[in-house]
């Protein structure tokens, strides 16, 4: 194992599962003893390893159409791993309910099959199987699939819900909301990142976790209408406790219904004479500089941004919680490849009840809990951050409704640790990452 400056403890390992939330429409014919069905299907990819599909046919010697709900789970690491090798994934369909007719007695699909596009590095849905043993098997592939846009979902969910089914009601009825009051129009998005993007063993992650942050809270404020978002990044020689001090005071300066997000991403570590749940930032770039005197603690940070009494106050840190005298850098590659780009189908309604809603919040969210390590990858990111934007992107879709920032947290936290779990920390596999677990304060 490479032994790095003293308090790194990020890990870089394979990882192939991006948060992507999109909807496809798509149609395949699929081989049955007595003839072939055609189906046509629509299919919710929520994003995280989950989803949703509904398939509509008309079996053989029948006129009625049926119209078939099944879960899409993505299937275990241990069977994905020599999959993707392959360039393929393998999801699986389960708890199959029928919306209308009764059970016709074919023989339904139990796998979705994504295969990776060679030109972009993607995974993207491809067919249907039987059978994710073996990785190189034929499959019975989609003779059409479209990703549908925002402005054509509509007509889309009528063709495959009714209006009492609970998606259809958050398409056509819970998601009509009034123009914005004029305070909820003046409303500000401050967004401050830092990220250590020069260390050599995790800074390409650092870059990642970065871009995609500016890149979603720079949708949430296109998707509100709101007034502004204002953002700034701490990175490269200006990555230094000065900095960041001086940042946070004269750059967050939010009025009482602005929004604030300071986000690090980056080295972290404890003091064993500090109780609070969060992490030391370690502001280095070097391992000539002091940890201890270049550092802040994330807690004294969510206090001087609670201060500022802004409305919704998020204080993210994607680092390690550990001993700084614990190192456990491990690199063992990455696979490339992966689900990409954010949802196109948030629901207003969902917007608001996170990003307007007038009670005062003030939420810290970390990594990792006292003395775990944080995951990341080169190509992906952190685990955590993946999963913090997957959570948020999945609660403001058409999917969810009463969604709250407890319900996102406790998502990341669940899929953090399901993923950490199921993850090799070492080429010969016989150690798991299975030490992640973030936490918020307040805890949900």
């Amino acid at each position: 194992m490479k032994k790095i400056f003293v308090f790194t403890c990020c890990l870089l390992i394979p990882f192939f599962s991006l948060y992507a939330q999109a909807v496809y429409e798509l149609s395949f014919t699929f081989p049955k003893s007595q003839g072939f069905i055609e189906y046509k299907g629509f299919f919710n990819d929520f994003n995280g390893g989950k989803g949703k599909l509904r398939l509509k046919f008309v079996p053989p010697a029948a006129n009625d159409t049926i119209l078939v709900d099944m879960d899409v789970m993505e299937d275990d690491a241990e069977v994905n791993e020599g999959c993707v090798n392959n360039g393929r994934l393998y999801y699986k369909l389960l708890n199959v309910k029928y919306k209308a007719g009764r059970d016709p007695g074919v023989v339904l699909p139990k796998y979705i099959c994504y295969q990776k596009n060679a030109a972009t590095g993607f995974f993207e849905p491809s067919g249907v199987a039987n059978s994710s043993t073996d990785c190189k098997a034929d499959i019975v592939k989609f003779s059409s699939i479209a990703i549908i846009k925002q402005a054509n979902l509509k007509e889309l969910v009528a063709a495959y819900f009714k209006p009492d089914d609970l998606f259809y009601r958050n398409v056509f009825v819970n998601n009509k909301v009034k123009a914005l009051s004029v305070w909820e129009h003046d409303v500000k998005l401050y967004l401050l990142f830092v990220a250590n993007v020069t260390d050599p063993k995790i800074g390409t992650a650092d870059r990642k976790n970065m871009k995609d942050a500016i890149a979603f809270f720079g949708k949430v404020k296109q998707s509100l209408g709101i007034n502004q978002f204002i953002y700034d990044t701490i990175t490269g020689a200006n990555f230094t406790k000065q900095n960041v001090e001086n940042k946070i005071r004269t750059f967050l300066t939010p009025g009482p219904n602005d929004i604030v997000v300071f986000y690090y991403s980056g080295h972290g570590f404890r003091s064993a004479n500090d109780s609070r749940p969060g992490p030391y930032i370690g502001l280095v770039s070097n391992d000539k500089q002091d940890y201890k005197t270049n550092s802040i603690k994330l807690d004294d940070i969510t206090e001087t941004i609670r201060s500022k009494r802004g409305r919704l106050n998020l204080v993210i840190s994607d680092c390690c919680n550990k001993d700084p005298g614990q190192t456990g850098s491990v690199n063992v590659g990455a696979n490339t490849g992966g689900k990409g780009g954010l949802g196109d189908y948030w629901s207003d309604t969902n917007l608001r009840a996170l990003f307007l809603n007038p009670t005062p919040t003030t939420i810290m969210f970390t990594a990792a809990e006292q003395y775990q390590i944080a995951l990341s990858n080169p190509e992906f990111g952190g685990y955590f951050s993946n999963f913090f934007i997957t959570a948020m992107d999945n609660h403001l879709s058409y999917n969810k409704t009463n969604v709250t920032w407890a319900d996102i947290i406790k998502q990341t936290i669940d899929n953090t640790w399901r993923k950490a779990n199921r993850t090799w920390c070492n080429e010969a596999k016989t150690v798991k990452c299975n030490m992640q677990v973030p936490v918020s304060e307040p805890r949900f």
